[in-house]
């Protein structure tokens, strides 16, 4: 049991060694918020940054009822402004409202500079208020207290020393726990990773569970395959390797750098970050950039790899559920598009961000898109796909063949040549206004024969347009409308199109790009809607019909589609025309 004594001078050589020990621990100096100076006091420390740089940080503070972690956070947000400015040991004048962000962001609890003594000194500016700049925990400032008044015992004293040091170290440890938890999250999302490469390693020995197995799974698991099925590198790979959408996204923000200097961007669906990337290097002051699949740890070290982790945030996450460090962005970019533009429905999630996080008169990228629909004269494209059933290695397998009441529509990459009708467009989406509802759709179609041909197929495909301001007006329905520009007939055509619709002339004019035949091939390729029976076209012929798209029922990443048509032949005939329908589905 031990005792404790006192000796006329206060208190015996064990308490001396006690006090060594603390003044050890206590007495390291603090560095200032704003410059190099330094104060074994944070009420000195404080002092002088009021006096030099123009904060009250005891006043503002109290002012603004700061809770110990509120202050933690401000004392790194602070540092974390130093460390990326070197004139900061300037700043005059600095003050907080109560505002900010970042008074409630969990990322300023981690100490901005190793071993920052400031952090476990704040409790001490509840002490003691009132008292002098020397009435700190140290012992020899409570002996001065006592000869000052005279009133306070010794133990009382003693008391609330220990009490004040237990008070710092129950932060300390809290501080501590924050930082083990930090730490822990970040290793479970790598077990994570690591556990999913291991099972998308084996997938292909696992057995099939059986129809009735998986019949009870919910939505939340197709979402998860969604999500999952991104997680890899080799679709990022095909991503990153057209040409055409990648280098359209990059020419429109390296040509724009007026545009994205100094603003805060959303990146939404990073994957591998490389528009985050491309809009750090074109000056944004911040980007944030959100996916929910693993691929976002990998874009994450390629951020880090390419020292842009001072600029670039990554949020791992559906857009839908996350709150963002900001609570606006000036610029949304998005690599949203599937096949058919709308498949795996991926533009929801950007209207849910524009939404929610666009700044009034923000920008997104792409800012408007297009499908377009023709017809195709194929006949190696049927004899590859159709009647290669008709003999298989010298065996028959018609039961292959699309025999049901659904067809399924077909991707593959579709020669300029085979098209044999003119385009029309049936879907036109301002991504500044539009909402969910307008991505079901229903349109008329007028399409012409440009050649005598047996029509095997009706073609979908998209384009995307990029513009300087979301404000932008459009181009006309007309303009839209207009032929494919091809060969000879583009300078001649050049004087009938605007600056507005440039998009749509051949690609090194393009303010965006295309995905149809006429064009460059890309990854999204084109959408093949073949028809149960050709059509015998003569040149000038007319397919008029209805276009409806709808998100599945079962599934509302995929496409259920109808297209009601009628062959009308440009030579008279009194014969009624025939509408036909045939339903169609995109998996």
């Amino acid at each position: 049991m031990s005792v404790l004594s006192y000796s006329e001078s206060g208190f015996d050589t064990q308490d001396d060694r006690w006090d060594d020990w603390e003044d050890e621990e206590m007495n390291t100096p603090m560095k200032c918020l704003f410059c190099a100076h330094s104060s074994q006091s944070p009420i000195v420390l404080f002092r002088h940054v009021k006096q030099a740089h123009g904060f009250d940080f005891p006043k503002t503070r109290a002012a603004l009822g700061l809770d110990f972690y509120q202050s933690m956070r401000v004392v790194n947000y602070i540092r974390t402004l130093g460390l990326n400015d070197s004139n900061f040991e300037h700043v005059s004048g600095f003050t907080i409202d109560g505002t900010e962000a970042f008074l409630n962001d969990d990322a300023y609890l981690k100490p901005a500079i190793a071993d920052d003594n400031l952090l476990y000194a704040l409790d001490e500016l509840d002490l003691d208020d009132s008292a002098s700049v020397g009435s700190t925990s140290r012992v020899g400032s409570l002996s001065r207290s006592l000869k000052a008044d005279g009133h306070e015992s010794l133990e009382s004293l003693r008391e609330r020393e220990l009490t004040a040091r237990i008070r710092t170290l129950e932060h300390q440890l809290g501080l501590r726990e924050r930082e083990v938890k930090f730490v822990s999250e970040q290793f479970d999302e790598y077990k994570q990773m690591v556990k999913q490469q291991f099972y998308d390693s084996i997938d292909d020995d696992a057995p099939t569970r059986p129809a009735e197995e998986t019949a009870g799974c919910d939505e939340a698991d197709g979402s998860n395959y969604y999500f999952n099925s991104y997680a890899g590198n080799e679709i990022h790979m095909q991503m990153l390797q057209d040409k055409v959408r990648t280098e359209g996204y990059r020419d429109f923000i390296y040509d724009n750098k007026d545009v994205f200097k100094g603003k805060v961007v959303l990146d939404v669906g990073c994957g591998t970050g490389i528009l985050s990337m491309f809009a750090a290097r074109a000056g944004a002051a911040r980007v944030i950039a959100v996916d929910n699949s693993d691929i976002i740890h990998k874009a994450r070290a390629n951020v880090i790899e390419n020292k842009l982790e001072d600029i670039i945030t990554l949020v791992k996450g559906k857009i839908e559920d996350l709150e963002l460090p900001v609570p606006r962005v000036d610029i949304i970019i998005s690599e949203w598009m599937g096949y058919f533009l709308l498949f795996e429905a991926m533009l929801d999630s950007v209207l849910v961000a524009r939404d929610r996080f666009l700044a009034p008169g923000g920008l997104l990228a792409p800012s408007a898109s297009y499908i377009y629909l023709t017809a195709i004269s194929d006949e190696e494209y049927i004899n590859d796909q159709i009647n290669y059933w008709d003999s298989v290695y010298g065996f028959k397998m018609s039961a292959m063949k699309a025999t049901g009441p659904v067809i399924d529509a077909d991707v593959d990459v579709v020669p300029a040549a085979a098209v044999a009708a003119s385009r029309a467009l049936i879907a036109e989406i301002d991504h500044g206004t539009a909402t969910p509802a307008v991505l079901d759709f229903d349109s008329a179609f007028s399409l012409v024969a440009t050649r005598d041909s047996t029509i095997h197929a009706f073609l979908g495909y998209f384009d995307v347009a990029f513009a300087r301001s979301q404000a932008a007006p459009g181009p006309s329905h007309a303009e839209l409308s207009l032929p494919v520009c091809e060969g000879g007939d583009c300078a001649a055509r050049s004087a009938q199109v605007s600056a507005k619709a440039l998009w749509r002339q051949p690609e090194a004019s393009m303010n965006g790009f295309t995905t149809g035949p006429h064009g460059t091939s890309t990854h999204w390729k084109q959408t093949v809607f073949v028809l149960r029976e050709p059509i015998q076209a003569k040149q000038g012929d007319e397919i008029r019909g209805q276009f409806t798209c709808r998100k599945s029922a079962t599934n509302p990443r995929e496409l259920d589609m109808v297209i009601s048509y009628c062959h009308m032949p440009a030579s008279s005939s009194d014969a009624p025309a025939v509408t036909k329908q045939l339903s169609y589905q995109l998996r």
